[in-house]
């Protein structure tokens, strides 16, 4: 028979509703409540609120909100605070009831202004503490790698920076004079240059034939189970090998082991940061670009090889170079070169020798022993499978971040708010790893530690029966029935 169409009216008043109790026991975010401790932020940020005035929104549940908006990849503050009212395990999760006022998204900005950077990097490392604690961090290999975030500004707008230009041409033109007969030390050109008022501190950069106006986040995974130890957030124009000995000291900073393999793309392999890796006693896995003619049918720089007990270099017909008597255009350069009356004699001369006066020149560093050294670490297979984990541990742990976090555009403008966005996006993917792998030192949690949870948990549901009254029979007996089925249910810290 045909059933009657449903007429609801709403009631007035609702007896015996109980979020907690309509909570899945399975809910992740039940799992992450019990798991992460976000009342830590009161201490963290009751310095920064005055005695007197309008008394604030719980720093907790603000940090609770954050973390939802992340967490649920919302696309704004305001879309958040408009849906939390409709979601039960939101308000739950965040200690509201259902007949509970919530807050105006302006609470999150302010707050987030007032607090800074600094509060979102603790909670960063509280993730990070326990993920050490839990056994899932080696620290011993670790991989480096960047990615671009698109700025919240338009690039077509941006145009030069005429302040800073101007503070270059005033007062320093001596300084100019020296900086342009020296190399750049970064990459702050005429595209580095060139701003969108929105976003001041976005800058221009490019990366695969694409240009961005926006930011670079620089991290550090860890190669046991790829947990993010090192989030360094600087402008798009920024490069890589500029990061590294930073990256490495915040890694060893963060997680009190020092690296012993530190794994990177060729972007990274210069001779400072490989000495920088020698003085440290660690290992790199990195390659360097080569240098050298690449025209057809002339010899390279890499094909001669240097005997360094006769301070010579062998071209590869097996004529010798010698040492020049004057220095290279660099500081730390020496030039070897061959007799012309030598090369002459050659059948490659005409493709190998560029001079008009002088035979095959190679310009050489005397710290390219440095790049030697980083050659002769480790063999082949072992690069080859060291780099082929960084491809799916580092590019994997950016792709994961762009596909459910929304990591590849700026939320918000300015470089410390970006900053913010990159600590809450790595923290959370930390803590997906964490609530995977378990919090036994990556060990399967027992099942009599998750019979002794569930049993304390239900001891609490009947006392509050016999002093309240309410009706907690049916959260009850679910647990009965999900601990007989499934013990690991109720597994918590």
């Amino acid at each position: 028979m045909l059933g009657k169409p449903k007429q609801t009216e709403p009631k007035l008043f609702y007896h015996g509703v109980s979020l907690e109790r309509r909570m899945p026991v399975e809910h992740p975010l039940r799992r992450i409540k019990q798991l992460v401790d976000f009342d830590f932020i009161r201490s963290q940020v009751a310095d920064l609120y005055g005695a007197n005035g309008n008394q604030s929104v719980d720093p907790a549940v603000i940090l609770k909100l954050m973390f939802l908006l992340f967490y649920e990849n919302i696309k704004s503050e305001r879309a958040l605070l408009r849906q939390l009212p409709l979601r039960m395990d939101w308000l739950w999760f965040c200690d509201y009831d259902l007949d509970e006022a919530t807050p105006d998204h302006s609470v999150l900005s302010k707050a987030r202004n007032r607090w800074g950077s600094e509060v979102f990097e603790a909670f960063f490392l509280n993730i990070l503490e326990q993920c050490i604690n839990a056994g899932l961090v080696d620290g011993e290999t670790i991989y480096i790698d960047s990615s671009t975030i698109d700025g919240n500004a338009d690039i077509r707008k941006a145009h030069p920076h005429l302040r800073k230009i101007s503070k270059e041409l005033t007062g320093k033109l001596d300084e100019a004079e020296q900086k342009q007969s020296l190399p750049p030390d970064n990459d702050d050109d005429q595209l580095g240059k060139r701003i969108n008022p929105s976003d001041p501190d976005a800058r221009i950069g490019c990366k695969y034939g694409k240009s961005t106006l926006g930011y670079k986040d620089h991290r550090v995974i860890d190669d046991k189970h790829g947990i993010i130890t090192s989030t360094i957030t600087t402008p798009a124009n920024t490069r890589d090998d500029k990061v590294l000995k930073q990256s490495v000291h915040t890694h060893q900073a963060n997680t009190s082991v020092k690296a012993k393999i530190v794994t990177a793309d060729k972007i990274y392999g210069t001779i400072d940061n490989y000495k920088f890796l020698h003085d440290k006693g660690a290992t790199p896995c990195i390659s360097h670009p080569r240098f050298g003619c690449k025209s057809p049918g002339r010899f390279s720089h890499d094909q001669f090889l240097y005997d360094k007990k006769h301070d010579c270099y062998i071209c590869p017909t097996g004529q010798k170079l010698t040492p020049a008597k004057h220095r290279g255009t660099y500081t730390g350069d020496e030039r070897y070169y061959a007799e012309r009356k030598t090369c002459k004699q050659c059948s490659f001369f005409a493709e190998c020798v560029s001079s008009e006066r002088l035979g095959r020149t190679i310009c050489h560093r005397k710290e390219a022993t440095y790049i030697e050294w980083a050659d002769s670490c480790l063999s082949k297979s072992e690069r080859k499978s060291l780099m082929g984990r960084r491809q799916y541990k580092a590019e994997g742990s950016f792709a994961d971040g762009a596909n459910n976090y929304g990591f590849k555009r700026a939320r918000w403008r300015g470089i410390e708010k970006v900053k913010i966005q990159n600590l809450m996006i790595t923290a959370i993917q930390n803590l997906g790893k964490l609530l995977r792998y378990g919090q036994n030192n990556g060990n399967p949690i027992s099942s009599s530690t998750a019979i002794k949870a569930a049993f304390t948990r239900i001891g609490k549901l009947l006392l509050e029966l016999l002093t309240t009254g309410m009706p907690y029979v049916s959260e009850y007996q679910i647990i009965k029935e999900q601990l007989r089925l499934n013990p690991e249910t109720f597994t918590r810290k």
